[in-house]
């Protein structure tokens, strides 16, 4: 436990920081026996639902820049996760989808994801859970540029 905490006004961005980096590490270390980081797993999540989005939709849904998207991409085909075809709609696009290895590798992803949520709701308790995702949403969705 953190006792030495900074200035109160700095508070949520220390703690969620602390809490993004713990989280971030859990989920590589339980991924790596797949081959996964957590940062890849949440960009196959993002292809999981949908067949054949671009590159600009996925960047989005994985909340990462196109540039990082591309890097992204280029490591998952590598590895045979992930495809990339010509758009049949706009040759100069190309779409996304997952491979049959990746989705045979959705579900032990989710097992290692529905293992750490558990531990969590176990922790602190279904309803407090539940508040702390909603509060996350509102503060994801707030326009902080203002």
């Amino acid at each position: 436990m953190h006792t030495n905490f900074p200035e109160p006004k700095y508070f949520l961005c220390y703690l969620t920081s602390c809490v993004a980096r713990k989280m971030t590490a859990h989920y590589d270390r339980v991924l790596s026996p797949l081959g996964l980081t957590a940062r890849q797993m949440i960009a196959l999540d993002s292809l999981c639902c949908s067949e054949g989005v671009s590159l600009g939709v996925f960047a989005e849904r994985a909340g990462i820049g196109k540039a990082a998207a591309t890097g992204m991409i280029k490591r998952l085909e590598s590895r045979g996760l992930v495809k990339s075809r010509p758009d049949p709609k706009d040759g100069r696009l190309n779409t996304l989808s997952l491979t049959p290895l990746g989705q045979k590798l959705a579900p032990q992803v989710a097992a290692q994801v529905s293992q750490l949520e558990k531990r969590m709701e176990e922790a602190i308790g279904q309803e407090k859970l539940k508040t702390i995702v909603q509060g996350l949403h509102t503060i994801l969705n707030l326009d902080l540029e203002e």
